[in-house]
């Protein structure tokens, strides 16, 4: 059956879409901020609590997240400092730019293109990259968080400039069983990874989270223009994002089988008889994690 996606007419139509790029909003001043703070290695838990103290709206959203199941503090908090003494800078400094890169998008709920549905797989392979993080020991797990949370927003950026066209491909994977990326270079459409790069080089993320989005459907280990210390980052967000798919979690228009290749694997020292347990526990966590569901709409 023919594509109900049309092709790029010319280089001219490539080039307003990425100028309208160029339009989507920066990020919240309290993101940019804490932004600076994570890669300030000089800054402290007092210094986000002092930069949240100017968004309170983001400060109830933050409180929210802190007093669900998915953290299960004794007593809960009320404030971000004793919210900051449970859960360390990274994890609170992360919640705020994950939280902030999200306000920028439509929340909106369309029958072709769910955005419920679109966050619950993000936050699903949010969720399972920190499980492979902590079971891997990778340095700074937390990060794995926001890397899963982000890795698709080329798809929200695409749905901002170009409406029309993120909802042809949905359609199509849908109709034809494949992934989005497969309809993206059947019709050589400037990728989503892509799209997402760009907008978090814009902002300003840091280049972990910018490398992750750039590269997650790709096995980076054997890429010597990729640094080295990014790699294993890359890797868990690329094995995350199939399991979740693979699993039905959330649906951000990958309608393929999602097969977890050895190349997936071997990376990062797992086995394919390692999956049904990391299976189990994401299911189980992700059972505590509804409550992001709500701070991210």
């Amino acid at each position: 059956m023919a594509s109900t996606v049309k092709k790029m007419k010319s280089t001219s139509e490539y080039a307003d879409m990425l100028a309208k790029l160029q339009d989507i909003r920066t990020l919240p001043l309290v993101a940019i901020r804490v932004n600076e703070l994570i890669n300030d290695p000089n800054s402290s838990s007092s210094d986000i609590a002092e930069v949240l103290k100017k968004d309170q709206v983001l400060t109830a959203k933050i409180l929210r997240l802190v007093n669900s199941s998915y953290y299960a503090i004794p007593g809960g908090v009320a404030d971000v400092q004793r919210a900051l003494a449970f859960l360390g800078f990274n994890t609170l400094a992360q919640l705020v730019l994950s939280l902030s890169v999200f306000s920028v998008f439509s929340a909106d709920d369309t029958t072709e293109f769910s955005m419920l549905q679109f966050w619950r797989h993000a936050l699903g392979t949010a969720v399972c990259s920190e499980l492979l993080a902590r079971r891997l020991k990778i340095p700074r797990p937390e990060e794995a968080f926001t890397c899963g949370l982000l890795h698709d927003i080329g798809k929200l950026v695409l749905h901002e400039v170009d409406a029309p066209r993120l909802l042809a491909i949905v359609a199509e994977t849908a109709r034809d069983s494949t992934s989005f990326l497969d309809v993206e270079k059947k019709l050589d459409l400037p990728g989503h990874s892509y799209l997402g790069e760009v907008i978090a080089t814009k902002w300003g993320l840091p280049q972990v989270i910018r490398l992750a989005i750039r590269y997650h459907h790709f096995d980076v280990s054997k890429m010597d223009s990729i640094l080295a210390s990014a790699k294993p980052m890359i890797q868990i967000v690329r094995l995350a994002n199939t399991i979740c798919v693979r699993n039905g979690i959330g649906n951000s228009g990958d309608c393929s089988k999602a097969e977890i290749t050895e190349d997936m694997l071997l990376p990062l020292n797992m086995r394919s008889t390692d999956i049904p347990q990391v299976e189990e526990q994401l299911l189980k966590d992700m059972e505590r994690a509804g409550a992001f569901l709500n701070a991210y709409r």
